[in-house]
């Protein structure tokens, strides 16, 4: 008897062709709004946004880029770099100053910045403190504080602007513009980013899933009395720790005790313990049973 080689290629019957147009379709479509979301996502970041007198030839610039927003510590890494421009500079370049630049920061950890006259100016790093915010109500915590710098060049106040850059992929920045020529700054709401919201929300749904799922298999189980059915329980015994791993993997890593635990994984957990035993004291008493009447 000859071997066939074509039983699945190319599909004979109309609806095998229907039903893989609409599954590649499906997947363009969810690969399109993927994409899509991922575009507001960059688009709503802020890159260069300026304040202070940004007409003056001679001033200081500073730029200041938020790279990671540490919630659960109430703070974020700031990078900050300075340069100068018109008199205040040696040369084009605004990386070498005249004189001595001190820079004055709203940070509660880092005061004040110096570069020494004559010395290349180099990046320095600070901590941004959230005043506002609490990592409890995670997924849909927001955080505020206030960005503010002011310049000096040889003990004297100078025009200074100031840019804000959000490179935090987790968070998205909202500014408003505060201050003056002399000590610009902004107020800043940090909030998660659209992914992280579609990450926790698809979570939340596999999550419940899964213990439903595994308490109806329970409930099966005992209701026709299987017995003990050791690859149903290890089953259910394996999704109580990969409940707890797959928590784990929550963007921003919040720590046990918010939000997110409290409307899905602690629930998820108890669903499915409740459910391994009651599979094992229902298919010990059918076993027992089967037992005492052989």
């Amino acid at each position: 008897m000859a071997k066939r080689t074509d039983w699945w290629w190319p599909p004979a019957h109309p609806r095998t062709w229907a039903a893989m147009v609409g599954a590649v379709a499906l997947v363009a479509l969810a690969t399109l709004i993927g994409v899509y979301l991922s575009h507001l996502d960059r688009g709503g970041r802020h890159s260069g946004f300026e304040a202070g007198a940004a007409g003056v030839p001679d001033r200081v610039d500073i730029v200041a880029t938020i790279n990671q927003v540490n919630a659960a510590r109430n703070d974020a890494d700031l990078r900050v770099f300075v340069s100068v421009t018109g008199a205040y500079a040696e040369d084009e370049s605004g990386v070498y100053p005249k004189q001595d630049v001190t820079v004055s920061t709203s940070s509660l950890s880092t005061g004040e910045l110096a570069f020494p006259a004559g010395k290349r100016i180099v990046a320095q790093d600070t901590l941004l403190d959230l005043v506002g915010g609490d990592i409890a109500d995670y997924p849909f915590d927001r955080y505020t504080t206030t960005i503010r710098f002011a310049a000096d060049v040889a003990g004297k106040p100078v025009p200074t602007t100031l840019a804000i850059i959000d490179s935090d992929p987790g968070f998205v920045t909202r500014e408003k513009a505060d201050g003056d020529v002399y000590a610009p700054g902004f107020d800043v709401q940090l909030r998660r980013t659209r992914g992280t919201f579609a990450m926790v929300w698809l979570m939340y749904v596999i999550m419940w899933s899964l213990a439903l799922a595994v308490l109806t298999g329970a409930l099966v189980m005992g209701h026709r009395r299987l017995g003990m059915v050791w690859p149903g329980l290890g089953w259910m015994a394996a999704s109580l720790f990969a409940l707890a791993g797959y928590r784990n993997t929550a963007p921003g890593q919040p720590p046990i005790g918010c939000l997110l635990d409290y409307t899905v994984f602690l629930w998820a957990e108890a669903i499915v313990a409740f459910s391994v035993v009651y599979a094992v004291l229902r298919g010990t008493r059918v076993e027992v049973a089967a037992e005492a009447e052989g």
